[in-house]
């Protein structure tokens, strides 16, 4: 005899929704969000083939604070930057039409 199993929506996301409700699944979608916005600059510098150590004028310590930091201001972000030999670009997308052209600002 087969056995029956159950079947599932082939889209991840559609089918979590589902199983966990909308509201539950957008707190986990933002706060994902929120935690890949922390590991991005780390990423870069990683990506640059960079340790902590590797920036220029810049102290260790100081490139760990920054990399742990929820909140930057934006000159401290174009320090990091330049100290990894790149430029901040920073963009703006609309919340509610993700089909709108970007615009971006160069620091």
């Amino acid at each position: 005899m087969k056995k029956r199993t159950k079947k599932h929506d082939q889209d991840f996301f559609a089918n979590t929704k589902k199983v966990v409700g909308e509201e539950r699944y957008n707190k986990a979608i933002r706060k994902g969000q929120e935690r890949a916005n922390e590991i991005r600059l780390k990423m870069v510098r990683e990506l640059r083939g960079k340790n902590q150590t590797d920036l220029k004028g810049m102290t260790q310590p100081e490139v760990s604070k920054i990399e742990a930091r929820k909140d930057l201001k934006i000159s401290t972000l174009k320090k990091y930057a330049k100290a990894l030999g790149m430029k901040v670009k920073i963009t703006f997308v609309s919340e509610e039409d993700e089909k709108s052209q970007p615009i971006s600002i160069y620091g």
